[in-house]
Parts: C-alpha cells; structure tokens; sequence
C-alpha cells in the first residue's frame, strides 16, 4: 500500500506552466503571507575546501520556520523506494491538508554513513529553501560558478566592473 502511494507522488503529473491548481489556493496564499515577513538566510558557515561561506540548513530555517509555522505552513523531508529506486522527498505542507513535493531521486555518491549523512542534509537544505522560498545572503554570483574560468578571470572582471 506504501509503495503504491509512493508510486503516485513521484508519478504525479505537473500542472501546465502558469496554472495554478484551484486546491492549492489557502498554501499559496499562506506561502505568500510567510515570504513577505521571512528574513534572508546568513551565510554564517565556512566550507574550507572552496575557501566559501554558506547558509547552513540551520541558517535556512532560523530565516524562516517561525514565519511558515505562523502561517500554518511546515516542511518535512522522507524517503520512499518505488520501482527499485529510492527518492528523497520533501514536503511543504498547509494545515488545511494541501501540499506541494519535491522529488529528488537518491544517489549518495558512496554508502558510507558519513557520506549519506551529508547528502541528506544537502538535499534538506536546497529542497526546504526551495519550496519555502528563503533567499540566501548573496546567492547570485551572476552565473560565475556555473562558467570553466579560473580564479584570476573572476578577478579581473570584478576590477572592470569597478571602472
């Protein structure tokens, strides 16, 4: 019974783009309310391999649980195998019954305890700032980390930004 409930999220259809399900309409109003009073999250942690802060998950929801929980809103995240395949999915849920997934398939880059752990908690923190809608600290960098350029590249087009 599990699985077949299971099968039925990750198979869900989407609705077209720009329709707005009329069963949704007391979350989206609540979702609206909480983002208009939700801080932005600090990036008050340090990753030293990339030498970068970031917003932890912690820091994602200090921004903003009490704002959802206010307005009747709450984030979950399970995981549920269908078909051979696990998925992780993370629910942003209203105290009327509605609610929105994220679905994201499972695939920790190894099995280890650790490493699972720390996917986990990836997964959690991007998912719940995505359906929560909280904005991160100088998220954009302008698509500068998604380019091959070296360090050096980065630097000079800051200085020619400056002049």
């Amino acid at each position: 019974m599990e699985e077949d409930n299971a099968q039925k999220i990750v198979e869900m259809p989407q609705p077209p783009r720009g329709m707005v399900p009329d069963s949704l309409g007391q979350l989206f109003e609540a979702l609206a309310k909480a983002q208009g009073e939700m801080e932005v999250a600090i990036k008050d942690s340090k990753n030293p391999f990339f030498k970068s802060n970031y917003a932890d998950l912690s820091s994602v929801i200090k921004a903003s649980r009490p704002h959802l929980s206010a307005n009747g809103l709450s984030v979950l995240s399970f995981m549920t195998e269908v078909g051979g395949k696990t998925y992780f999915i993370t629910r942003l849920g209203h105290s009327s019954g509605q609610f929105v997934d994220s679905i994201m398939p499972f695939q920790p880059p190894k099995q280890d305890i650790q490493t699972v752990g720390s996917y986990i908690t990836y997964l959690r923190r991007y998912a719940y700032a995505a359906l929560s809608g909280v904005v991160v600290a100088d998220e954009d960098d302008d698509g500068e980390n998604a380019m091959d350029r070296k360090p050096i590249d980065r630097m000079e087009k800051l200085e020619k930004r400056k002049d």
